[in-house]
């Protein structure tokens, strides 16, 4: 399945008043949006953010602020559902920065989680009014202003995948031990689970609630291999995929989480359990 690039605002979505549109991000016009239901009427479009962090007080702020700024362009109501993991910084910065809008949630636990439990916690937050939950990484590695890039393409699409193109950002520019990883395990979950994604384990996603209800109670992944076993698992409960390309940048500061170790033994044991 290629990235398509979208090459128009944001369908499935009706607007109020044309007249009083503004200029949003990506040159986008943006009003009060809404989604339409399935019994014929207008619902306002509502995003849920899963955001997991452990110890990121050295990015949080940043990525705090251009995830929020990002949302409010949107001209959509929205939450924020930080599950903080971790003894640094990180839980002050986002509880303070969560006085300020209160669509900010803040969920702690004191013992470590792992990105697998943090994300699965996350979905089970999510208000069931909610018409998309979006996730991305903290560190960003992700874009929070290529949102509307993943929302243009959910209207046709259950899961929308940002995918890292080799084309834009800096995917080029990762080490090749890192890339060949990434290459080779994209391949193996592809061949297993007879999987078209180009980028099974791009975390950058946009879903239907639908599909998030659907299967957040099945999820046994610890840890990054989580990425895969929502999509392995929307795959086989027959939900849409689709794919847009991303811009992938390396981390500014902070170190990474990843552990190849623990990821290989997480993706060899996803294999195992969902009976490739």
């Amino acid at each position: 399945m290629p990235c398509l690039r979208p090459s128009s605002p944001p369908y499935g979505w009706s607007v109020a008043d044309e007249s009083s549109a503004d200029s949003g991000p990506l040159g986008y016009s943006w009003l009060r949006l809404y989604a339409s239901h399935p019994r014929g009427s207008l619902v306002p479009v509502k995003i849920s953010a899963v955001i997991p962090l452990y110890n990121e007080e050295e990015v949080i702020d940043e990525f705090g602020e251009r995830l929020v700024k990002a949302l409010r362009e949107l001209s959509v109501d929205y939450e924020v559902i930080f599950v903080v993991e971790g003894t640094d910084a990180t839980l002050e910065k986002v509880t303070e920065l969560s006085k300020h809008d209160p669509r900010l949630k803040v969920d702690y636990s004191v013992r470590r989680l792992g990105l697998g439990k943090a994300t699965k916690k996350g979905l089970e937050l999510v208000d069931p009014r909610s018409t998309y939950v979006l996730t991305m990484d903290s560190d960003l590695n992700h874009d929070p202003e290529e949102i509307p890039l993943l929302l243009e393409a959910a209207k046709n699409a259950d899961v929308v995948v940002g995918c890292r193109s080799k084309t834009r950002g800096l995917v080029k520019e990762l080490p090749w031990f890192k890339r060949m990883v990434s290459a080779s395990t994209n391949w193996v979950l592809r061949k297993a689970f007879g999987m078209q994604s180009t980028d099974i384990t791009s975390g950058f996603r946009i879903y239907s609630v639908k599909s998030v209800e659907s299967i957040r109670e099945e999820l046994v992944a610890k840890n990054f291999e989580v990425t895969a076993e929502l999509l392995i698992r929307a795959k086989r409960k027959g939900f849409s995929i689709a794919e847009v390309p991303i811009t992938f940048t390396r981390r500014p500061r902070g170190t990474s989480k990843l552990s190849f170790v623990k990821s290989g033994i997480g993706y060899v044991t996803l294999l195992l359990r969902l009976g490739f």
